[in-house]
């Protein structure tokens, strides 16, 4: 049985890969510190540890062990080089590294090119060259994907849908990739994918090959996904019309759930406060 280490394994992709992986009969291990958004982190720590295959560490990913895992899924905070060289020299040779890097390593100037348009940007490019020498140096595989903005339940910022474009909002201050959108399903299902590349160095952009619904123009076209395709088999399913149609339905099941079980957890403390003394 497979064993997937995922740092930031509560963050918003790192859930649904678990989710995802999970139903496939890994093993998985979310590593997360909860040091951020941890009273959704604690709800996503239960959804998961109904699993009899899942196990949570709340730990500095730095002070973490990830040397028993096969695979190890760097979903955490990735412009920390500190913590993600510490779990770069702890995987052994047969291990394999899965990298989230982002788009913004890309400008558009009429085709697509490796030019950052961005800070964080340029952070990822020289983290993704860290993370070649190094495993170079080592002998691990390693695949580094580059993603665009990725939406879906437990997004941790704001789309408005217009009629032929997709507005941002992001209280946190940090903007994602401006270049495309993709649905939250196909990411994970490309991530599940890159798994079964066991050896050398592969560096993949997913896209969703048709126009940016971020420019309210609409004269510019996203990301293509021919490389992401001819090695993971991967293609975009979910359009953007579908995909918000998804989210709305699956955030409208999760507020439901959280008010039932806020229901449950307020009957049982009526409960323990007013015994039933005719018994």
């Amino acid at each position: 049985m497979k064993h997937v280490k995922i740092a930031g394994g509560l963050g918003f992709i790192g859930f649904h890969l678990a989710q995802k992986l999970l139903d496939e009969g890994c093993l998985v291990t979310a590593v997360d510190s909860l040091e951020n958004r941890s009273e959704l982190k604690l709800a996503l720590e239960m959804e998961l540890g109904r699993n009899a295959h899942f196990t949570f560490l709340q730990t500095k990913i730095e002070q973490a062990d990830f040397g028993d895992a096969d695979v190890v899924v760097y979903a955490a905070d990735n412009e920390n080089w500190t913590a993600l060289e510490a779990v770069l020299r702890q995987c052994q040779p047969d291990c394999l590294f899965v990298f989230l890097s982002t788009t913004d390593v890309y400008e558009n100037s009429g085709e697509w090119r490796v030019q950052p348009v961005s800070d964080y940007g340029k952070a990822m490019l020289a983290q993704e060259e860290n993370i070649r020498v190094t495993c170079a140096e080592t002998g691990v595989a390693a695949v580094i994907i580059r993603l665009p903005t990725v939406y879906g339940l437990h997004q941790p910022y704001h789309l408005k849908l217009g009629r032929q474009f997709v507005s941002y909002e992001d209280e946190t201050g940090k903007t994602e990739s401006m270049h495309d959108l993709l649905y939250i399903d196909d990411v994970i299902r490309a991530l599940a994918a890159a798994m079964a590349m066991d050896s050398g160095q592969h560096t993949i952009h997913l896209g969703s090959g048709t126009s940016n619904p971020f420019d309210r123009t609409g004269n510019s076209n996203g990301l293509d996904y021919q490389k992401a395709h001819e090695l993971l088999g991967f293609f975009p399913r979910t359009s953007l019309a579908e995909g918000m149609k998804k989210y709305q339905l699956a955030n409208e099941e999760w507020q439901r759930q959280k008010k039932l079980a806020a229901m449950y957890e307020e009957t049982k403390s009526m409960a323990a406060k007013h015994p039933n003394t005719n018994q």
